[in-house]
């Protein structure tokens, strides 16, 4: 695909992987539009050269608006937030983002060629991820369906709602995203692990480490810049395939949070005390996924080390805070 000229549509690209979609759309060529209400994203992360729109995409009008005259479509735009908002406000989640959803996909089949839509590895049942070295999990996995978190029910709704949608002209990809992480992302302390974590040492003697759970936890974290180019890739063979379905974008293998938060204490050079809190915050105990579709289809795979990736995000916060 000729990115080059090409009118492509980055809802919530002022949030952290939206900007970074958006910036590489930019670097490609592309003319892209930025749509946000900057409930969470911030106009610091949009890129002067995208146009750039502020809407409330639950507003049909609105996606109607943000979709007029756009070739392609990349579709993050959620209501987002750490564990403890998705345990806590279950229903906001599932209703907003419903909404959302339902909304960008009407406008878009409309007026777009090629979407993607940004979907999760919550969308996986969660007896498949209560040990810590539960099995990779694969595409198929999904069903039958028991996610967790009604955050994981509504991506898959969704998903559900774009394979009704490609009887229709429009070519359709799904990416499952796992553990994405890097500059930009959000250091609030009910935020994700990473950005918290990196906060924390930062912080640290002035305010304690605090970890929840046992640290036997296991996770798989992403860099954004290959989680932007697998996302990128999967536009690009629907030029191909028309009907791509999902696909995992994540970083094959996993760490215990207990040594992930030792690598970034690592980082900050300090001798740092963990306060271990023992309450269960997430009922998932175990994530990793398998991305073997993703290097068949897409030929991609994730490139950056997990090394690599913690101390540039490292050093990003540190400068930021």
């Amino acid at each position: 695909m000729n990115w080059i000229g090409r009118k492509v549509l980055v809802t919530g690209g002022a949030g952290f992987i939206g900007s970074h979609l958006a910036d590489k759309l930019i670097e490609l060529g592309a003319q892209v539009r930025i749509v946000d209400n900057l409930e969470r994203g911030t106009r610091a992360n949009i890129n002067p050269l995208a146009e750039f729109l502020e809407l409330d995409l639950r507003k049909p009008g609105n996606c109607a608006i943000a979709c007029q005259n756009m070739n392609t479509v990349f579709h993050l735009a959620a209501k987002v937030g750490g564990i403890k908002y998705y345990m806590e406000s279950p229903e906001e989640i599932l209703s907003m983002n419903i909404l959302i959803d339902s909304n960008m996909l009407v406008a878009s089949k409309y007026a777009a060629e090629n979407y993607l839509y940004a979907s999760s590895s919550h969308v996986y049942p969660g007896d498949m991820q209560c040990t810590p070295d539960a099995p990779a999990l694969r595409e198929q996995n999904a069903f039958p369906a028991d996610p967790v978190l009604s955050y994981g029910w509504e991506k898959l709704m969704a998903e559900k709602l774009l394979e009704y949608a490609k009887v229709g002209p429009m070519k359709i990809a799904i990416a499952r995203l796992c553990g994405i992480y890097g500059p930009r992302q959000d250091t609030a302390l009910s935020s994700s692990v990473i950005p918290v974590f990196s906060r924390r040492t930062l912080e640290y003697p002035e305010t304690p480490f605090y970890m929840w759970g046992t640290g036997e936890e296991t996770r798989s974290y992403c860099f954004i810049s290959d989680a932007v180019k697998g996302m990128i890739r999967a536009v690009e063979e629907t030029e191909q395939r028309g009907w791509l379905g999902a696909i995992n974008i994540g970083r094959e293998g996993r760490i215990r949070i207990i040594d992930l938060a030792h690598k970034i204490i690592n980082l900050s050079g300090k001798e740092i005390t963990i306060s271990m809190v023992q309450a269960q915050l997430s009922p998932i105990v175990g994530q990793a996924v398998n991305c073997e579709k993703a290097r068949l289809l897409l030929n991609w795979e994730a490139e950056v080390s997990l090394d690599s990736g913690l101390q540039i995000t490292y050093d990003y916060i540190k400068r930021s805070i």
